[in-house]
């Protein structure tokens, strides 16, 4: 639903800010959702290029989170506050630092900048990260986001907490497993039942989202002698032709759900994690944009700016949200901000 008939039906805009915006994501999302956009903080001086050449009208912050401030920066009152803050020290593939590491404490500026708002604070606040913050440190690392959301005014329990895959709750067949937390503000609800999205079977292919019928740059091709070519032909002798391929470290992993394995933001390190397919002019690396849609942005709608490198293009991509799954998210935080208004 655009925002126009947001509008013809409610009365009113409902309005959006995000913080680590990163490329866009969410802000993709929830405007799609009929949501508009007010505010956004990233200080990633590559990702805003990105996010300025898709948001032009967007207010971006470009200083770190820790020197935001809502007097300061006159921070606008919104409705719902997104936040997909640093997975790294919470993942399985990290050192598992958690809250001792820099990175990860910047969830507490999360909370400040929710204190900071006062009774004006977001109605809804919706974190994301990495699946494994739910066990990480024996649990004691989620139980301890579950009481600082409680303290800055929200209702949050553990079943306001859900690991969502992309290909089991979109038509993208990506492997992507996301923990996404929703929280309600005590002054504007009187519980939360945030309705998580059910799973939907999947029906498109991989192929569905590639360029089969043009060759690709010449430098995305392995050549077939080379150390790594060799091993995806060995590898793709024996697979499934319409597959993709995965090189990780020294060995070749197949896809054998006609998909690709999670997208990450080391894929523009070296010739490692970018998912490999072989087309009728050789075994090549997928492009950017084919990976732009195994993450839901639109050709017609969302691009990069034209002297961003490869390298920012792949990483950026590995750190957003997949858009149309968190549509679903932004779509019930409409219908609950929508039914809590007709309430009143």
């Amino acid at each position: 639903m655009n925002t126009a008939k947001s509008l013809e039906i409610t009365g009113r805009v409902y309005t959006v800010a995000s913080l680590f915006a990163g490329m866009g994501g969410f802000c993709q999302a929830f405007q799609s959702a009929g949501f508009k956009v007010l505010w956004a903080n990233e200080n990633d001086q590559f990702a805003n290029k990105t996010y300025r050449h898709n948001f032009p009208d967007t207010k971006l912050y470009t200083d770190s989170i820790k020197n935001l401030s809502v007097i300061k920066d006159h921070l606008q009152q919104v409705d719902v506050l997104t936040a997909g803050f640093p997975c790294q020290p919470f993942s399985v593939a990290g050192e598992k630092a958690g809250f001792k590491d820099q990175r990860g404490q910047v969830f507490f500026e999360i909370i400040r900048l929710l204190k900071e708002f006062g009774s004006q604070r977001p109605k809804v606040l919706l974190l994301e990260n990495v699946k494994n913050v739910l066990r990480h440190n024996d649990g004691k690392t989620f139980s301890r986001i579950v009481e600082e959301v409680q303290a800055a005014g929200y209702w949050f329990m553990s079943e306001n907490a859900k690991i969502l895959n992309t290909k089991e709750h979109t038509n993208i067949p990506q492997n992507r497993e996301r923990l996404f937390m929703v929280a309600f503000s005590w002054d504007t609800f009187d519980t939360n039942d945030f309705a998580f999205p059910a799973v939907e079977p999947e029906t498109s292919s991989v192929l569905d989202f590639l360029d089969l019928g043009k060759k690709a740059s010449s430098d995305l091709y392995f050549s077939e002698d080379s150390k790594y070519g060799k091993l995806f032909v060995e590898s793709m002798k024996s697979g499934n032709a319409d597959t993709t391929y995965l090189l990780r470290r020294y060995y070749v992993r197949e896809n054998k759900e006609n998909g690709v394995f999670t997208l990450m933001a080391n894929m523009g390190d070296g010739g490692h994690n970018v998912p490999v397919i072989r087309d009728q002019w050789g075994i090549r690396k997928l492009t950017p944009i084919e990976c732009l849609r195994l993450q839901g942005f639109s050709d017609s709608h969302y691009s990069f700016p034209p002297e961003l490198s490869r390298t920012q293009q792949y990483k950026q991509i590995g750190n957003a949200v997949t858009v149309p799954l968190v549509e679903k998210l932004a779509h019930e935080c409409l219908r609950q901000l929508r039914a809590r208004e007709s309430e009143k």
